[in-house]
């Protein structure tokens, strides 16, 4: 019987990229293949629950930094800026900004992570790898002469990224030098030398979880299959109480996707009860846990707050979709034909946004006004920069 490994980035946030390895391996299980995927502890659980075999990827051990006997002595990342409060928005350009992000620190790190993979490997004896913009997966397709599926998009092709491909000019804010910790590696394996991050998300064959429209990738039409998107629509039918009541008046939902780390959330929230407290729509927000939702209880009679809701569902019921601009939400709002209004908290989820409003099928409104100032980070391998935005602002007369 063949085996899949799917290793799904997993030291973000966000859940987008382990819903979708999930969602493979239960479709590859189902049609008789075994399967397994590795994750970290915060999703470890995941795989349990929906039938999948998981492994860890401890990295525990990380938040101790440990001295190394070359530069950098003790690899570390650090905010350079002085900030008072949280940015509401911030720009990147690429994946470049990812790799420290994720804990990429030094060769060492990288080292020892390919060294965890690498064991997992050995001992599954897997057919087939499967990635989603997981920046190991291509190493050890190489490193043990497996076949690797690379699950990407548009922003992250590894023969043309095109990430803000709605701004005619790059952005002005510095990448950190994301190579460099991989660099001795690909040598290695006797690999050519990486000229981009998206270098390392090579594959033998692209799986794009959307259509052309969505993600126009022009390249590679060979190795490239456009699958729709790869997410659960099992509760879609399920009832939410709060849309039961029949009314002529426009339902929304609003939500900020459960691994959101949009800052200033509890400004945020009031921000949407001032903006529809009183009008003409019944509003569901979900609050996803991330401030408790009776901080808001009997505040208002049309906007009502809850900690969880079911989203793909509550989506369904709705007229109108309200959200950050995550991936899968995106999906589900499109699945369900609704049409958006997109507040994202970062570039990626701005251009998940743009891409509907290109398409008419939603709207952008960004949460601030201001030029977007430098946010400095230092990691070792120098400084970088990203664009950052503090004073949340929404315009109630741009939402309505």
């Amino acid at each position: 019987m063949k085996r899949i490994l799917f290793i799904p980035s997993d030291h973000g946030g966000g859940k987008g990229h382990v819903s979708r390895a999930l969602y493979l391996a239960k479709t590859a299980q189902a049609r008789g293949y075994e399967t397994a995927i590795v994750l970290e502890k915060k999703h470890i659980a995941d795989a349990g629950n929906a039938g999948i075999q998981g492994v860890l990827l401890d990295t525990r051990w990380e938040r101790i930094q440990k001295y190394q006997f070359k530069k950098p002595f003790k690899p570390n990342l650090q905010l350079k800026t002085k900030v008072s409060k949280r940015p509401v928005f911030v720009e990147f350009a690429g994946l470049d900004w990812q790799v420290p992000r994720d804990g990429y620190w030094s060769e060492k790190l990288v080292r020892l992570r390919l060294k965890q993979l690498s064991a997992i490997v050995e001992q599954l004896k897997p057919d087939v790898l499967v990635g989603d913009t997981h920046f190991l997966t291509f190493l050890l397709g190489k490193k043990y002469t497996i076949p690797v599926l690379q699950v990407t998009r548009l922003q992250g092709w590894p023969l043309k990224a095109d990430f803000l491909w709605w701004k005619d000019s790059e952005t002005k804010f510095s990448a950190p030098d994301a190579l460099r910790p991989f660099e001795s590696i690909l040598a290695e394996l006797q690999l050519d030398p990486a000229k981009k991050i998206e270098d390392l998300l090579k594959g033998d064959r692209y799986l794009i979880p959307a259509n052309k429209e969505l993600e126009p990738v022009r390249r590679g039409k060979s190795s490239l299959f456009y699958c729709g998107t790869l997410a659960e629509s099992e509760n879609a039918k399920r009832r939410i109480a709060f849309f039961n009541q029949e009314s002529a008046i426009p339902k929304i939902y609003i939500s900020i996707g459960g691994g959101a780390e949009r800052g200033q959330l509890e400004n945020f929230f009031l921000q949407i009860l001032a903006i529809f407290d009183h009008s003409d729509f019944r509003v569901l927000v979900s609050t996803a846990g991330r401030v408790p939702a009776k901080k808001f209880k009997g505040r208002s009679a049309n906007v009502i707050f809850e900690d969880w809701v079911d989203g793909n569902a509550a989506i369904r019921q709705s007229d109108l979709v309200i959200h950050h601009g995550g991936y899968a939400t995106t999906m589900e709002s499109l699945l369900a034909r609704k049409p958006a209004l997109v507040i994202p908290s970062h570039s990626e989820q701005e251009g998940n946004g743009r891409r509907l409003e290109t398409l008419g099928l939603g709207k952008v409104i960004l949460p601030y006004k201001e030029k977007l100032q430098p946010l400095e980070f230092e990691w070792p391998y120098g400084v970088y920069a990203m664009g950052a935005a503090f004073d949340f602002e929404l315009k109630a007369s741009e939402i309505h």
